[in-house]
Formats: structure tokens, C-alpha cells, sequence
């Protein structure tokens, strides 16, 4: 049935049927079922193509993207895309006669300021794209990915 069903447990754990949310129809809508029922639809269908056109540009931007990051004494260099995932780690000769714990110290340093150069990057690109589409950026923006 449709009802919540009482699973026997010590815990008391309930279960409900999966039903598709009113958000998940809505997202289902497709541009072509709003298509020509006046002048706010062709204004959406306008707005949404800006939207695909400004988020593919961002992932191939972000694929592109490459950010640095130094140790405090910049004798380790670390390269990160705008995904931050690493590309490149570079140790230089003056590094690894520092020893092993202090090259570690100082990976992990450059790499802490790699993902910080990349998220400042990202953040302006994000500014970008909102301004180019007539947008104000929204507070606590996050990409999606």
C-alpha cells in the first residue's frame, strides 16, 4: 500500500514507498514542452540556452584551468586543474636535502596553496559567467563539480 509499513526492529525503523518528488517532475520538464505558449517561455527557453552554453564553457574551462602552488621557502611546486586534481608535483634538489620529514612538510604546504589558488580561480570564473549571463552571483555559490 501506500502508507508508511512498520519494519520489526529494536530500532523501529520506518519505510516509505519511493515516490517521484514534485521538484524531480518538474526537473523532467524539457525545453521543447515549454516551446511557444508566449513571451515569458521564449524568455526561459532563452535563459536556459545561456545556462548549457555558460556551463559547458565552464568544464572545459575548468579541464584547462591550471593553478600553482608553492611551499613557504618555494622549493616545492605543486600544479592542480580546476578540479583540483593534481598534475604535477616539482621538488627541487634543495628540497630533498631538507630531509624527508621536511619534504613532506613542504608537499603538503605547496599543495594546501595550490587548492587555494584553484578555489580563488574558480570563484572569479564563477563571478564571470554569472555577470556575463545578467546575473548577480548568488551568496555561498558552490560549483557542482
Amino acid at each position: 500500500s501506500g502508507s508508511f509499513r512498520r519494519v520489526a526492529s529494536p530500532q523501529a525503523r520506518f519505510r516509505a514507498p519511493i515516490l517521484p518528488s514534485r521538484s524531480t517532475r518538474q526537473l523532467r520538464l524539457s525545453v521543447e514542452g515549454i516551446k511557444g505558449a508566449g513571451p515569458l517561455n521564449g524568455l526561459l527557453n532563452s535563459f536556459y540556452e545561456k545556462m548549457q552554453k555558460a556551463t559547458e564553457t565552464m568544464k572545459k574551462d575548468l579541464e584547462s584551468a591550471e593553478y600553482e602552488g608553492f611551499s613557504t621557502d618555494e622549493t616545492v611546486r605543486v600544479i592542480v586543474n580546476g578540479a583540483q586534481q593534481p598534475k604535477l608535483v616539482d621538488v627541487t634538489q634543495a628540497a630533498v636535502d631538507q630531509g624527508a620529514e621536511k619534504l613532506e612538510q613542504l608537499v603538503v604546504e605547496a599543495s594546501k596553496d595550490a587548492y587555494r589558488v584553484s578555489k580563488q580561480g574558480q570563484e572569479e570564473r564563477m563571478k564571470k559567467y554569472f555577470k556575463d549571463m545578467g546575473l548577480p552571483m548568488p551568496p555561498n555559490a558552490k560549483l557542482p563539480f
